[in-house]
């Protein structure tokens, strides 16, 4: 499909219904508020504990702010233009906002321009003060989740390690095609940590997830499976190049990360790109210094504030955390924090609006993008009809010329496309919920 306006679709946006009866209202009603929330108690803490009088009074006077910007959500004040904070692309966002949604309110507009636009705003406040600035309003949850996930951290790092000694030890594809299956169906299920999703989420949780990866159990919930596809795809790539677009940070990046670590082992990779995001984002989606901190916290878990760690495991997660650090020192691995992807746009536009960065993807052997947003983002946020092949909603980016796209997603909203009929119908009658539960996945390209 071509191109198409923001505010000129194909096929309907999702919007909140008024009667409180799609996942888009549930969201903007209760789901994200609750979020906002989060921040402001959150920030609160962090004011108290300042010993500095005038960051103390600067705090305060956001906190303000970020209480104006939820009582414009909950009683549907039109979207307000964002105020400057020099990150450089505000002029963009607010072009984009007057031209495409012009006094449209939170109620209103579609999904895929409050629900960022929201996470932008809070940037905006912190962006603009003197002694906030550096403040990121959801380090402290990512960390703390991670934290206190070390036990299954430690399993999975164990597990993965085992397996690229056994893939660096065998010349049998079909083992190679087993352990690939594994590192990606395991990033692909890591999507589930998702903490503007599921804030609460506990060891046990995260445990209970892996053992179900490891099994093999969650193969059932995977919605479209082009797995064989893309190892297709992987087989055809020596000493290549692989972009991983990153979602949530902690136990889904170190998913991404082992992915990342069985490509290059493999001998698949010889360069992998990941791209994060420059600003806070979505509570939990990967910034540079988070992905700094999980290396860092894996090369010294203690030092870190990871406890109860026995000593086999501690050995593993060093190890690991020393090869990472000595790929990224290298130039093996490659992290960087492109700004459009905090951005307004949709991906279809990446090669009109951002040239150049399209020009570098170009320029992989393969483009994984993680996750839920990522994958609104590339199909857009549209009531498709499930049987939409894939290439055909991502638009322009399966254009000639254009790299391998993979999706990898564990479904957390009502839009989706490249699911056979009868295979929705299927998972319709088992939970009405399917689409946004978090529980079903897809891996498309």
């Amino acid at each position: 499909m071509g191109e198409f306006a923001p505010n000129n679709t194909p096929f309907p946006p999702l919007t909140a219904a008024r009667d409180g009866s799609n996942f888009t209202y549930t969201s903007l009603h209760d789901r994200v508020p609750h979020i906002l929330t989060d921040v402001i108690n959150d920030f609160y803490a962090a004011i108290q504990a300042s010993q500095d009088a005038a960051a103390v009074a600067e705090g305060k006077q956001l906190t303000a702010q970020l209480s104006q910007l939820k009582h414009e959500m909950v009683t549907d004040k039109p979207l307000a233009a964002l105020a400057d904070d020099g990150v450089g692309d505000i002029a963009q966002w607010n072009s984009w906002l007057a031209r495409y949604f012009a006094g449209a309110s939170w109620y209103s507009a579609p999904f895929l321009a409050w629900e960022p636009y929201m996470y932008r705003r809070i940037a905006t406040v912190f962006g603009r003060s003197a002694h906030w600035r550096a403040y990121d309003f959801f380090a402290a949850r990512k960390r703390d989740t991670f934290r206190a996930s070390m036990a299954a951290v430690a399993k999975l790092c164990a597990r993965v390690d085992a397996v690229v000694r056994e893939t660096r030890a065998t010349d049998s594809l079909v083992k190679r095609h087993l352990a690939f299956v594994e590192v990606l169906q395991a990033s692909l299920w890591g999507n589930q940590t998702d903490l503007s999703m599921f804030p609460d989420l506990s060891n046990e949780r995260l445990e209970e997830m892996q053992a179900r990866i490891s099994s093999g159990e969650n193969s059932d919930r995977i919605a479209a499976n082009d797995t064989d596809r893309v190892w297709e795809v992987v087989q055809g790539v020596r000493a290549g190049r692989v972009d991983i677009v990153l979602d949530n940070a902690g136990f889904e990046l170190l998913q991404d990360v082992l992915l990342a670590h069985w490509l290059v082992a493999a001998g698949v990779a010889a360069q992998v790109v990941f791209h994060a995001k420059r600003i806070p984002w979505y509570v939990s989606d990967v910034t540079g210094r988070d992905f700094d901190w999980l290396v860092a916290t894996l090369q010294d878990p203690q030092a870190a504030g990871a406890s109860g760690l026995a000593a086999a495991d501690a050995a593993v997660l060093r190890a690991l955390g020393g090869q990472w650090r000595r790929l990224l020192d290298s130039g093996v691995w490659r992290v960087q924090d492109e700004l459009f992807w905090t951005g307004p746009l949709g991906f279809r536009y990446l090669p009109t609006a951002a040239p150049d960065l399209w020009a570098d993807l170009c320029a992989s052997d393969l483009v994984i993008f993680k996750g839920d947003l990522n994958y609104r983002k590339l199909i857009y946020d549209l009531h498709w009809p499930v049987s939409t092949p894939f290439v055909d909603a991502i638009g322009p980016l399966a254009a000639d010329g254009a790299p391998p796209i993979v999706a990898l997603r564990t479904a957390k909203c009502d839009t989706i496309v490249g699911v056979d009929p009868a295979r929705a119908k299927e998972l319709f009658a088992v939970r009405s919920d399917w689409m946004y539960s978090g529980e079903y996945g897809v891996i498309q390209l």
